[in-house]
């Protein structure tokens, strides 16, 4: 079995190249992206189209409610479910998104942390918005000394990670950073990873936003604005979309809105494109967005791959 895995920062035109390829080699695209897999963020989290659909089979994308969060765990069964169904019916198997958690634990590269139960995730919100952030953490050093003195404190959302890990498994966050991994099977992958210039990048993403509030982006923000009281489901994290039900709920002007959201888009982006850039070993990196060209030098580099 071997599979091709499309990468990089958001907007760089991961989908694009991977419906290229996939029209060339037989492929089927499975999704690494970790909004994409919720049926009810079609728009904000650029999902592919229904004419994307003709034109090659798309798997894991809409496949899961956004009030059953997608772990690693349940991400990567489904994965290698998926690509195991492809090697059998002949297909290739092309995994693309832009969530780099997804792609290392499919690789192996990370240690299988248990699923958090959600009652304790919830106590843990609850208990840090009790004492802030600064008790918190201090609570947290008492378990988990290594994570609390890693972790800055403004950074919530990884206090509240080292907290759920340790009360769920009594063992501390490092304890599972330092347990031995799974050897991979990295020859099976050939991995791809778009990393365009920096103001190129930003450009699409802001003319991409652009391009979703055509599309009905406003009105599934609509739809969702009940998110903002359910802060701990992932698909909150959205970009965009807490921006938008401002927007519908009269607190912020349209063009504030986009504005915003682009800002926050940015900052992202550029977050992924250091983090590619530091925790990704690709094996052909594309520093531009998706075009002929780099269609053409990806195909010939996938047929000397596939042998």
């Amino acid at each position: 079995m071997k599979a091709v895995i499309i990468c990089g920062p958001t907007g760089s035109g991961k989908s694009s190249l991977a419906l290229n390829l996939a029209e060339k080699f037989k492929g089927v695209i499975i999704n690494a992206d970790s909004v994409q897999i919720y049926r009810e963020i079609k728009v904000l989290s650029g999902r592919p189209t229904s004419d994307d659909y003709r034109q090659a089979p798309h798997r894991l994308y809409g496949v899961m409610s956004i009030f059953k969060p997608c772990t690693l765990g349940i991400w990567r069964k489904m994965a290698l479910e998926t690509i195991k169904e492809c090697d059998l019916s002949g297909h290739l198997p092309i995994i693309c998104g832009g969530t780099g958690l997804y792609i290392k634990f499919l690789l192996n590269e990370l240690s299988p942390i248990p699923d958090i139960p959600p009652s304790i995730k919830l106590e843990a919100r609850e208990k840090l918005e009790e004492l802030g952030n600064e008790n918190f953490r201090e609570l947290l050093l008492k378990n988990d000394p290594v994570s609390a003195c890693r972790i800055k404190l403004g950074d919530t959302n990884r206090l509240l990670r080292a907290w759920e890990v340790f009360t769920a498994t009594t063992k501390p966050l490092s304890y599972w950073h330092e347990q031995s991994r799974e050897t991979g099977s990295k020859d099976k992958f050939f991995k791809v990873c778009l990393m365009p210039k920096r103001e190129v990048l930003y450009s699409k993403c802001d003319k991409r936003f652009l391009d979703f509030v055509e599309l009905g982006a406003i009105e599934e923000a609509e739809a969702l604005n009940f998110i903002t009281a359910s802060p701990e489901l992932p698909a909150s994290k959205t970009l965009g979309l807490l921006e938008l039900i401002k927007y519908t709920k009269g607190e912020l002007k349209l063009s504030e809105a986009i504005e915003q959201a682009q800002r926050t888009t940015r900052r992202y982006a550029k977050r992924q494109l250091t983090w590619f850039r530091h925790q990704f070993d690709e094996d052909f990196l594309i520093q531009d967005l998706c075009c002929r060209k780099t269609v053409s030098d990806c195909f010939e580099k996938i047929v000397n791959f596939l042998g």
